[in-house]
């Protein structure tokens, strides 16, 4: 990592004010102002054959790094990290490595100046570059997070799953600061509100909390015991819709307020899954699985010779608007592919991965109820699709090296390629212009065209 940063210059993306002290060569003494863990920092910093050295202490103060002098050597520790560097020098030594400089270790007025990147990454640090200004991550970052959820703006939740149960963390996506939020044992997902400052979930007994991601204070709603396999916030954040029963048979509605439960779609239809619900809250969208059938004689199931055709299994998507005079479900496909990642945004018009029964690409299609599909995007095979403020958001795979990330807007159709990243990305979290990957394991977001790493 370190050889891979050692020949960029970080001239253009230092915001310099006016010199504020002559120096005792060429170069002038500047205050620059650098983002280093998640705080606005002025630092002094030289320019030195084009590219731009920094203030050993002001940039060891800023990261909070201990550091040690000795006959003239410097050993910088942290992260379980050192550099150890010495005046005039254009070789540093990063954990037993030697590292060579562009540029010696300079003395100006007493204070020795290095170049920022070779110094960030020999104590584990990042650097990325947004709206024409660097930004510094030099904190412990958490390790084997998954499922990433944005939470508002620069913040992500993540949770990390072992068999005492699961714990979620809040991630501040510029620092890569992190603090514990939830820990449970049979607990559901947490799912955030349409304003990113709550979280609603249930405990493995069935009640309904939500969590204010600010104060990390549960509050309980319902202690209603019903198994809620799926939680849908209300467009306006007031209520809660979710599927109720081991069978999710029942489509309900709890409002946050008093903590009342109302059944919305009792259609006595078994297994919905994927509910989405308009902004109304009147119309849905769902699946409903279809089970296999016993083919052997049913008067004695215990009997070895039971056996179960699963050849019928099919998962088809319904919608169901209880605005009509005589509200019913609806049908919306017949077709036996399997059906993944289904969005909706009024209730009425549905998008899914197709993903076909035998070999071949899958592929995005979008379904009302004329029950034909149409499709949406089909170059690559696609691996997930988002829908986020109205917009379609795709990962596919181009080839086997490269994935693809891009946006479709589902009204005029217009796709836009936003990024090609590796095909070890597995998955992607959009919310509004922020978007994150996984990649081996590790949680990135995007940043000024970088990718930042925010767990390990």
């Amino acid at each position: 990592m370190v050889a891979t940063v050692l020949g960029t210059s970080v001239v253009s993306a230092v915001s310099a004010a006016p010199a504020v002290k002559p120096a005792a060569s060429s170069a002038q003494v500047q205050n620059s102002t650098l983002t280093i863990n998640g705080n606005s920092v002025v630092v002094r910093s030289i320019v030195k054959n084009g590219e731009t050295l920094v203030s050993l202490r002001d940039v060891i103060k800023a990261i909070g790094a201990q550091a040690e002098v000795h006959s003239g050597t410097t050993v910088i520790k942290l992260n379980d990290h050192s550099v150890t560097l010495q005046n005039n020098s254009k070789q540093i030594v990063v954990d037993d490595v030697k590292v060579n400089l562009n540029q010696p270790v300079t003395i100006i007025g007493g204070t020795s100046y290095i170049a920022l990147r070779p110094l960030v990454s020999g104590v584990g640090g990042t650097i990325v570059k947004r709206n024409g200004l660097l930004e510094i991550s030099t904190v412990s970052l958490l390790e084997e997070a998954e499922n990433p959820r944005f939470a508002g703006a620069d913040k992500l939740i993540v949770s990390k799953s072992n068999n005492d149960g699961r714990t979620d963390y809040l991630v501040n996506t510029t620092s890569g600061k992190y603090d514990l939020l939830l820990t449970t044992d049979g607990g559901s997902d947490l799912v955030i509100s349409p304003s990113g400052d709550q979280a609603a979930y249930t405990n493995a007994e069935g009640a309904v909390y939500v969590i204010d991601l600010k104060t990390k204070a549960s509050k309980l709603i319902t202690s209603d015991n019903s198994i809620k396999p799926e939680l849908v916030w209300s467009a306006d954040g007031s209520a809660i819709y979710f599927l109720q029963g081991d069978k999710g048979s029942v489509i309900a509605k709890l409002n946050l307020a008093d903590g009342v439960i109302t059944k919305v779609v009792e259609d006595k239809v078994d297994y919905k899954e994927n509910l989405n619900v308009s902004a109304d809250g009147k119309k849905f969208i769902y699946t409903v699985t279809t089970l296999g059938t016993v083919t052997s004689d049913t008067t004695n199931v215990d009997e070895d010779n039971v056996s179960i055709d699963f050849s019928s299994n099919q998962q088809q998507i319904f919608s169901y608007n209880t605005g009509n005079t005589k509200p019913e479900a609806v049908k919306l496909t017949t077709s036996t592919d399997d059906k993944v990642f289904v969005w909706s945004a009024d209730g009425q018009k549905a998008y899914y991965v197709s993903v076909p029964s035998e070999d071949g690409k899958a592929s995005l299609l979008s379904v009302d109820s004329s029950q034909k599909s149409t499709p949406v995007y089909a170059e690559y095979d696609v691996e997930q699709a988002i829908l986020s403020g109205g917009i379609l958001y795709i990962l596919a795979a181009q080839d086997d090296s490269n994935s693809v990330i891009l946006s479709i807007d589902p009204v005029t159709g217009k796709q836009t390629k936003l990024y090609t990243v590796s095909s070890d990305v597995s998955s992607i979290s959009v919310a509004g212009s922020q978007i994150s990957v996984v990649e081996n394991g590790r949680v990135l977001v995007q940043a000024g065209g970088s990718w930042r790493a925010v767990t390990k």
